[in-house]
């Protein structure tokens, strides 16, 4: 029998208990400080970590950052990847925090990899009984539990759901991490598109659109979220998506 497991999206955990924490103080010659208190960062996360535990009742956790250095596989495929966040700052004490959470709690990073990855990686490797605990709507493109952090509600993610969600965001696109997916598509369009949820269906829209297969391809491998057969553990390397694996 599989143990439970509970897969966290520290990148998550880290911006929101920062953001939180920094405090602003308007002197009376003008000036404007920012401040944080390290140990609150480190208490207020922990409670957070203990909430969902306590919340799934699972002890067994692992948390999961995206690589340090900010340049994942997905470059590769489209330099201009997440290029709308340049100038995004990150909050007061989100490296002490980071460390702090490296230093005191089972943690995973991959190379090239963003949280996200790592989370559907081990999600479904098949060795634990996973419930990922997030936000972020690309879960749905993994097969499995998943809990939302906001709702509080979790959900089980179908292999057939997982996939349709991975076409649908092909075609959509993410223009928070700018990808445009089939320009003229939209939610509406790619629900009647996907009533068919196949990749020849995928292909033909980029296709009637001007685009070609290598073009769809691209927006398919940025938008899929890498599972445990998407990562070569023995060469640290992604695996990336062709589209005989649907």
């Amino acid at each position: 029998m599989k143990t439970s497991r509970l897969l966290l999206d520290g990148d998550i955990l880290a911006y929101r208990t920062c953001w939180a924490a920094q405090t602003e103080v308007q002197w009376d010659d003008g000036i404007v400080t920012t401040g944080t208190n390290l140990r609150e960062l480190e208490v207020t996360a922990k409670q957070s970590m203990d909430h969902w535990k306590e919340k799934l009742g699972i002890d067994d956790m692992v948390v999961a950052f995206s690589d340090p250095r900010g340049r994942y596989f997905r470059h590769n495929i489209l330099e201009d990847y997440k290029g709308n966040r340049k100038s995004t700052k990150k909050p007061l004490g989100y490296k002490h925090l980071v460390k702090h959470i490296h230093e005191n709690y089972t943690t995973m990073v991959l190379p090239e990899c963003e949280a996200d990855d790592v989370l559907g990686i081990l999600a479904t490797d098949g060795t634990h009984d996973d419930t990922i605990v997030s936000i972020d709507k690309d879960m749905l493109t993994i097969p499995g539990k998943y809990y939302n952090m906001d709702t509080e509600i979790t959900e089980t993610i179908t292999a057939e759901l997982a996939d349709y969600m991975h076409l649908y965001q092909t075609l959509v696109g993410d223009s928070t991490d700018n990808y445009k997916g089939c320009p003229g598509v939209g939610p509406k369009k790619a629900a009647e598109i996907l009533r068919t949820p196949t990749w020849p269906q995928v292909l033909l829209t980029f296709i009637s659109k001007g685009f070609t297969e290598a073009d769809a391809l691209v927006q398919a491998q940025v938008a899929r979220i890498l599972r445990a057969d998407d990562y070569d553990f023995t060469r640290e390397e992604v695996v990336l998506w062709e589209p005989l694996k649907i």
